[in-house]
């Protein structure tokens, strides 16, 4: 699910060891399956909001990369709503894994195991309508190198959707070290908080590439109990605009989501 090894966090790559285990439900990646709904109703509305013309599926006719699309959770669901999808990540054993399940679901998605910069250098020409970066960005040692390379990717008013997680004293709290260590709901060592970010340091990055932000949206887990009594994230909604202005000002937690369009 990492990028590129210049803007990379350095650290050994957990999701080598954790790649068989894309595709469980109730595995180590169960929370990314509960944000799959929630993360695709954002991307329909905001796709249904700037691209307007009449469509058989909401993202038919679309380009679409996934940056960081791991074992294709995000991916396949893009496909099957019409897009052709591009899918990236520098985890050869994540894009094995991906390139399987497409095949077995019948789904034609062009993975690739590469970085952002080796891809545009392969492919100087290409650009895309849509940009997905969900669960990225607080992995990246150098986000200015990311906007930089993301912008010779982005087609003229195409749109970039990020997800991460806000960098608060709650999320440092919540989404680091009790989901990691108390209740167990992702994988030890795998968010490093020096990696989260704030909207507004995200906003100024991207500003040079003219890539502006729009809109902000809060998303917030629901957290429930198993029938063997342990902790799990059942779903996850959106947050209202109260909780939307106190993570822009730094209060609150959890994920945000928002979409840039350049």
């Amino acid at each position: 699910m990492f990028m590129n090894t210049s803007t990379l966090n350095n650290k050994k790559d957990p999701f080598k060891e954790l790649s068989n285990e894309w595709w469980d439900e109730n595995g180590k990646f169960q929370s990314l399956h509960k944000f799959t709904d929630i993360r695709i109703q954002y991307i329909n509305r905001i796709v249904s909001k700037y691209k307007k013309q009449e469509r058989k599926y909401s993202l038919d006719k679309l380009e679409c990369l996934d940056i960081g699309c791991g074992g294709g959770l995000l991916s396949e669901r893009i496909a099957r709503l019409g897009a052709s999808v591009t899918g990236i990540d520098i985890t050869q054993n994540s894009i094995e894994i991906a390139k399987i399940h497409a095949f077995n679901s019948g789904l034609n998605i062009n993975y690739i195991n590469t970085d952002v910069s080796l891809f545009i250098k392969n492919n100087s020409s290409k650009k895309f309508d849509l940009i997905i970066a969900s669960e990225v960005v607080e992995h990246l040692d150098n986000r200015i190198l990311f906007f930089e390379e993301v912008s010779k990717l982005l087609k003229n008013k195409g749109i970039l959707i990020l997800t991460t997680i806000n960098k608060t004293a709650i999320s440092l709290l919540f989404a680091k070290f009790m989901a990691e260590n108390i209740l167990k709901l992702l994988p030890k060592g795998i968010h490093d908080f020096e990696k989260f970010v704030s909207p507004k340091t995200l906003i100024d990055e991207a500003k040079p590439q003219k890539i502006y932000l729009d809109e902000i949206v809060g998303f917030k887990p629901i957290i429930g109990i198993s029938s063997e009594l342990k902790p799990i994230i059942k779903d996850f909604k959106f947050t209202n605009f109260l909780n939307i202005i106190l993570r822009v000002l730094g209060l609150g937690c959890a994920i945000f989501g928002f979409y840039l369009i350049i």
